[in-house]
């Protein structure tokens, strides 16, 4: 099953594929976060069988929900969420300062924004990987 990884900004969105086996997050694109977003998630959605979709939210440093993690919540309630894809989060606090250092820093942001979603993506993949072990 491939999972989709999204980096929700006010601008823009960074989106990453999971491979079918649930192993490797990729960065795919970024699109603008605007009036076509539904059209190209969904088109996304389409062209990869997308089974679920992990979204980033920004929680504050005291991990509180804020205006940015409140803006990302309603996006998804209101965008993502009428795909009819199964939805999970997962924190991406300081999944941006990451990438930025793997980066030059004239890098434009929109690199950044792809690379924020394969880490959020793959932070998610992995701890249903620590979650499965722990069961064993």
């Amino acid at each position: 099953m491939r999972i989709l990884g999204l980096d929700i900004g006010d601008k823009r969105i960074g989106v990453a594929i999971s491979d079918e086996l649930e192993i490797i997050a990729t960065p795919l694109e970024v699109f603008n976060n605007d009036k076509k977003v539904k059209e190209k998630l969904q088109k996304l959605i389409n062209e990869y069988k997308i089974k679920k979709i992990v979204v980033g939210i920004p929680y504050t440093l005291k991990g509180e929900v804020g205006i940015q993690a409140k803006k990302v919540i309603n996006f998804v309630e209101d965008i993502v969420m009428s795909a009819g894809i199964e939805v999970d989060y997962i924190d991406e606090r300081y999944t941006t300062k990451i990438p930025l250092k793997l980066l030059e820093k004239n890098s434009k942001s929109k690199i950044i924004d792809k690379f924020s979603a394969s880490i959020i993506l793959k932070d998610y993949l992995d701890s249903r990987k620590r979650k499965t072990k722990n069961y064993k």
